[in-house]
């Protein structure tokens, strides 16, 4: 619709396409619920009030008569890719649970697609009816000490900031770069703030003068903080503070209480999810953060707010959506009950609409590259050379068949619920000069295979990396998946090589996704062959068959309620304490590949 056409639409010249007559509006602007009409034409609202001079033959009249209507939701900071499925299928989902607009960080697409796929999800934004607006990823890889899929240096970030739905820089997590005022990272976040978008914090713990240096970068908000008072400090600072509620890490029920008992002004926060698995996403979304909020303590109002003009005027696209407003976007979300947050409808640019299905290219559905994998391939030999050795290895060990002595090994301690992990020496016994997994004391073999065919040696399969783990508990069998923090190589954990080396294969012939091995046969798995990380499926067929390899997790003695994503950040070599990837064990504080053999030679 032309702007003329708009003003005539709002006088009442041009008729309105749709009214909703009888309702109660909830007002984020001036915090008031008011009786009001909404009139919609083309999508966009023109009138608000006595809608009667916009009514005309062609008009659809709905009777909400008794019923209160919210803006349609905005979730602040989300990785879509943790649902398993295209951005399509998650925005569909969103828009049942009122969610109609969203901030997204494509970090997991950019680390395998880089510049491409960002540029894909942008095209494919342009199809859908919601509102979704872009962050473009800052730290792609996240580390030196792995091998990603692709790179996003500065000067294609910028490229990227100029692009037509983009809204800011995603979060800054290199905060030590920051702090040291890293040149490539100051780049970028110039050129954000030169073209007026923001730019994410990353900063969990982070006070004081530190915290200080980090804001006077021009980073404006943060989704981390560890503690109640680390966040009143940052916004006390004047940094946005994003109130977390997602699948991994949660902060409502820590934080709104005492927001709610304080009395603090809420106009500088608002609500994220941050993630959302395929389960979670089906039961609720941002309904949820709203719903909760309520029952904390929050003014409904409020809370409405904190998951609409509050996010909208952060980032700055408050004149496009996040209010019942004269010229915004007709994103509506009818509610039977205000208290209880019930949606009875969801008007999405003034229709129930639904979204077109896209043809995707075929290059992303080609990122699973490394050759087939032998059980051999995964042995971890005691010898700092031979443990070094990259590709399919000969598995001859030391061919003597001598009984050696005990050798300590570096063991990964993966903890429940938690991204961080634990260090600890064991001991075992090799045969051969290979070093197995001993199941009994839930020390289990781990390996990463660098999947994006990047790193293959003459007649080798690539880096990989070598090590062990504790903390799954499974007595038999393996499981293996192409999502691995950051750089999302192929990580497969095990109790013997013969079942870790069929996950990987079968990780191979999927082009990405699941495995669940046990007896020499797969058990289980999903396809996950869009960049290796997401279904072309709907939401619901991704978690129906998601659960179905957690029961098969149970049975071969996984002690672990959600073992694929405590297995998918064993990667991530930017938090602490030990990781691995496919260059090897990692030592996260030292930033240093440390070997899985204790106290080697290094000649």
């Amino acid at each position: 619709m032309a702007l003329h056409e708009r003003i005539s639409a709002g006088k009442g010249t041009i008729k309105a396409d749709l009214a909703l007559t009888g309702g109660r509006v909830v007002n984020v602007n001036t915090k008031e619920l008011l009786r009001a009409d909404i009139a919609v034409k083309d999508g966009i609202i023109v009138g608000i009030g006595d809608v009667s001079d916009k009514i005309g033959d062609g008009t659809e009249i709905v009777d909400i008569t008794g019923k209160f209507v919210s803006p349609g939701l905005i979730d602040g900071h989300v990785h879509y890719e943790s649902s398993m499925v295209t951005l399509t299928n998650f925005a569909e989902a969103a828009i049942r649970h009122g969610t109609t607009g969203m901030i997204i960080d494509p970090h997991e697409i950019a680390n395998v697609l880089g510049r491409k796929g960002i540029e894909l999800v942008l095209g494919e934004i342009e199809d859908l009816p919601s509102s979704i607006f872009v962050m473009i990823p800052s730290c792609v890889p996240s580390s030196d000490l792995e091998t990603s899929g692709a790179v996003l240096d500065a000067p294609t970030v910028t490229h990227l900031l100029y692009q037509d739905g983009v809204v800011g820089l995603g979060e800054v997590m290199d905060f030590p770069g920051v702090l040291a005022a890293d040149p490539e990272k100051l780049d970028m976040i110039e050129e954000a703030l030169f073209l007026g978008k923001r730019a994410d914090g990353h900063c969990p713990g982070m006070t004081g003068s530190d915290l200080a240096g980090y804001l006077c970068a021009g980073i404006t908000s943060d989704h981390e903080s560890l503690t109640y008072e680390e966040a009143i400090e940052k916004a006390r600072m004047g940094m946005a503070v994003m109130l977390r509620e997602g699948s991994a890490a949660k902060s409502l029920r820590e934080f709104v209480p005492r927001l709610a008992r304080d009395g603090v002004s809420l106009d500088s926060f608002f609500f994220v999810s941050d993630d959302r698995h395929p389960g979670d996403l089906i039961a609720g979304y941002m309904d949820t953060h709203v719903r909760t909020a309520i029952e904390l303590g929050i003014d409904p109002i409020d809370a409405i707010s904190m998951c609409t003009i509050n996010t909208a005027r952060h980032y700055r696209i408050d004149h496009l959506i996040g209010s019942i407003s004269i010229g915004r976007k007709a994103d509506l979300v009818v509610l039977d009950d205000l208290e209880r947050f019930a949606i009875e409808r969801v008007f999405v640019s003034g229709a129930a609409d639904s979204s077109p299905k896209p043809a995707y290219p075929a290059e992303v559905f080609d990122t699973v590259r490394f050759r087939r994998i032998h059980p051999e391939s995964l042995y971890l030999k005691r010898s700092a050379d031979a443990e070094k050795e990259k590709g399919e290895g000969d598995g001859d060990g030391d061919g003597d068949g001598r009984s050696e002595g005990d050798v300590r090994v570096n063991v990964i301690v993966a903890i429940p619920d938690a991204i961080f992990t634990d260090w600890r020496v064991e001991t075992l016994h090799p045969k051969d000069g290979i070093l197995y997994p001993d199941p009994a004391r839930d020390i289990l073999s781990i390996a990463v295979i660098e999947r994006h065919g990047k790193s293959r040696d003459i007649g080798g399969a690539g880096s990989i990396g070598r090590g062990f783990v504790s903390g799954f508990g499974i007595e038999e069998g393996a499981f293996a998946q192409s999502i691995a923090h950051d750089s999302h190589n192929v990580i497969v954990v095990g109790t013997n090589f013969e079942d870790m080396a069929l996950c990987a294969n079968e990780i191979r012939t999927m082009r990405g996704g699941i495995a669940v091995a046990y007896d020499g046969e797969i058990m289980g798995s999903i396809a996950l062959p869009f960049a290796g990380l997401l279904s072309t499926g709907s939401v619901e067929s991704v978690d129906a068959k998601l659960r179905g390899l957690h029961a098969m997790m149970q049975e071969i003695g996984c002690v672990l309620q959600s073992p694929f994503m405590t297995l998918s950040f064993l990667a991530l070599p930017v938090i602490p304490r030990l990781k691995i990837t496919d260059l090897g064990l990692v030592d996260v504080e030292r930033q240093e590949i440390v070997d899985a053999v204790v106290d080697v030679r290094r000649d």
